[in-house]
């Protein structure tokens, strides 16, 4: 009996292709934080720590903790100095980045279905983002207000995809079995891990990540249109 539907966000429930949306990230960051780092020093930096945060694996120090660990031991820059500017870039710069998404009213079908059905429906996008980043792409996808059982985030999670313990945690929270939830997402290798600890997997093609071509078998495949479509009666066969 399925009880929960773990969407994924970037490329998923919010329609947009990665490598568009990291250079339009770098782009606008690289120029907001141009008057106390070098860009090129600072983006090296930042996807050095970004890095260590996806592959952090014991678990006793939030991605957060772990993200601004690494890049302050590395860089000569004060985190007094740097966090405001951080923080005033995710208020309003990142809402610049909406130009390189798509909303898809097939997105807030899925999630509605999932929800009329009584079930637990969690943002399980990978928490490399805080929760300010991560409400707004919810609000470009349509879904901003929406009550979720879990967001996660940077701030509460304390592993990153595709690391099996990531989902491990979710299922911690949400006081569920693996084979009782549902995992909606794009990427192969990210999502479909999901499956190594007993979800259910659902692969949506519309924006599909696959880099390293992985061999893969999903339990469900499609787009989000046929989700949006096919996941009232996916949820009563479970």
């Amino acid at each position: 009996m399925i009880r929960s539907v773990l969407f994924d966000l970037d490329g998923t429930l919010l329609p947009f292709h990665m490598d568009e949306f990291m250079r339009a990230y770098f782009s606008h960051l690289g120029k907001k934080v141009a008057h106390v780092m070098e860009p090129k020093q600072f983006m090296k930096q930042l996807l050095a720590s970004t890095g260590a945060m996806i592959a952090n694996g014991d678990g006793k120090q939030t991605n957060q903790q772990v993200f601004f660990k690494h890049f302050f031991t590395t860089v000569d820059l004060a985190e007094e100095v740097l966090l405001p500017i951080m923080n005033e870039f995710y208020e309003n710069e990142f809402s610049l980045l909406q130009e390189v998404t798509k909303r898809d009213t097939a997105a807030r079908v899925a999630v509605n279905t999932a929800l009329s059905s009584g079930l637990d429906v969690v943002v399980a996008t990978n928490p490399i983002f805080p929760l300010v980043a991560t409400q707004q792409r919810l609000e470009w996808a349509g879904l901003g207000d929406i009550t979720f059982k879990l967001i996660t985030t940077y701030e509460n999670s304390h592993f990153c995809k595709p690391n099996t313990q990531y989902y491990e945690e979710i299922v911690g929270k949400l006081g569920c079995q693996p084979n009782e939830c549902l995992m909606v997402g794009n990427d192969v290798e990210e999502d479909l891990a999901a499956a190594k600890i007993g979800m259910k997997t659902y692969l949506v093609t519309d924006c599909l990540i696959n880099a390293k071509e992985i061999d893969f078998i999903a339990d469900y495949t499609g787009t989000l249109k046929e989700l949006s479509e096919n996941l009232g009666e996916i949820i009563k066969k479970m």
